[in-house]
């Protein structure tokens, strides 16, 4: 039985037929589906991390290259720069021997920045840096540190002299003595090594030795000498050293039980025993026995001098090298400390180790690392 036409095309319509649903009546079109509003990205740096040099590293340069891992980004964070600063403190103050540039490009695996002046040999430095983009600006990366090249240097009264590479930045004197790995050695009674300074009358001079030990200078009656200093142009003699004005000098006694020591120095004036002013002329301090247990030169101990002067006091500290330090001026049999307060303060300065005018040197002793500073 054939179903009419109409009740076909209802059928159809019911059946869901394809390609006849237009004949169905039906003239609206689906809604396209709604794309889904992307997320919001926040741009964001992240802090830089200290690459090299970190943990102390000695380096062999004075004009090292500090190097960070790259700012992690996040987002369109554009063109992002990296600022760095070294200081000799770790607060980066502004009037520390301190170097710095912003506006580092970034690098490619990494970036770097080299200071653009030499840092101060010998010195530990501290180190950090930032990035930015200009909008955002990290927190600084963790500070480190590193110590540049081992090397003497000489700067007014900032004097650094290893004395263990063959070279020094002072002068060697008359008979010059010799360089060992371990540091300058005086082979003869007119061995020294000299610095000219400024005049300074509040400083620090230290320096360490060995190769001495108990009672040296007894077997030729002299009292030798590790450390000397005055006025250079009375350096030309026994007597003109002797009786000029700023002498100074640090020696061990050949008398006693061969630990003497003795402190002599004037203050710009004639020997105070000639009938000088007691505040100026010779002042000692004298240990005929009982100073520091030297040893013997066989023994390798090293010994470290700080002698410290201000414009009212002057005190000398001896010690085994690493062991506390030990005050043995003033103390115990010193005297004619200043009176007065006349501060010592030789023109035309000059500092020794040794002592060439006297010819007191002290023979077969080995100095290294000397060092001067304002105090």
């Amino acid at each position: 039985m054939k179903l009419p036409s109409v009740r076909l095309l209802v059928l159809a319509c019911c059946l869901g037929v394809l390609g006849v649903v237009a004949a169905c009546g039906s003239k609206s079109t689906p809604a396209a589906p709604t794309a889904p509003t992307p997320a919001v990205v926040v741009p964001k740096l992240e802090t830089p991390k200290a690459k090299t040099p970190i943990g102390g590293q000695q380096l062999d340069t004075v004009k090292p290259t500090l190097t960070v891992e790259n700012a992690a980004a996040t987002g369109n964070v554009g063109t992002v720069t990296y600022e760095f600063q070294v200081s000799e403190l770790d607060s980066f103050p502004d009037n520390s021997r301190s170097s710095s540039q912003k506006d580092i490009a970034q690098g490619g695996d990494g970036t770097s920045w080299t200071p653009p002046s030499d840092l101060l040999p010998s010195a530990t430095y501290y180190w950090h840096a930032r990035a930015t983009n200009g909008t955002i600006t990290t927190e600084w990366s963790g500070t480190e540190t590193f110590v540049t090249q081992n090397k003497g240097f000489a700067n007014g009264f900032t004097i650094y002299d290893p004395l263990t590479d063959g070279t020094t930045v002072g002068r060697r004197f008359y008979g010059q003595g010799r360089f060992t790995p371990t540091g300058w050695q005086s082979t003869s009674l007119v061995d020294g090594i000299e610095y000219d300074i400024p005049t300074c009358n509040d400083c620090t001079a230290q320096f360490d030795v060995t190769n001495f030990g108990v009672g040296e200078g007894a077997s030729i009656s002299t009292d030798v000498k590790w450390f000397s200093m005055g006025d250079r142009n009375f350096w030309n003699g026994f007597s003109p050293f002797r009786d000029h004005p700023w002498k100074m000098h640090l020696e061990q006694r050949s008398d006693g039980d061969g630990t003497g020591i003795q402190l002599i120095w004037r203050n710009g004036a004639a020997d105070a025993d000639s009938g000088g002013d007691p505040d100026y002329g010779d002042h000692r301090g004298k240990y005929t026995s009982g100073g520091p247990n030297w040893g013997h030169s066989g023994d390798n101990k090293v010994w470290h001098f700080r002698i410290k002067w201000t414009p009212t006091t002057y005190e000398v500290f001896i010690n085994e090298l690493g062991k506390p330090d030990q005050r043995w001026y003033p103390g115990a049999g010193s005297s004619g400390f200043f009176g007065g307060g006349h501060s010592y303060s030789p023109p035309n300065m000059r500092i020794e180790l040794g002592c060439v005018p006297r010819a007191e040197s002290m023979i077969g002793a080995i100095y290294r690392n000397f060092r001067l500073a304002h105090n």
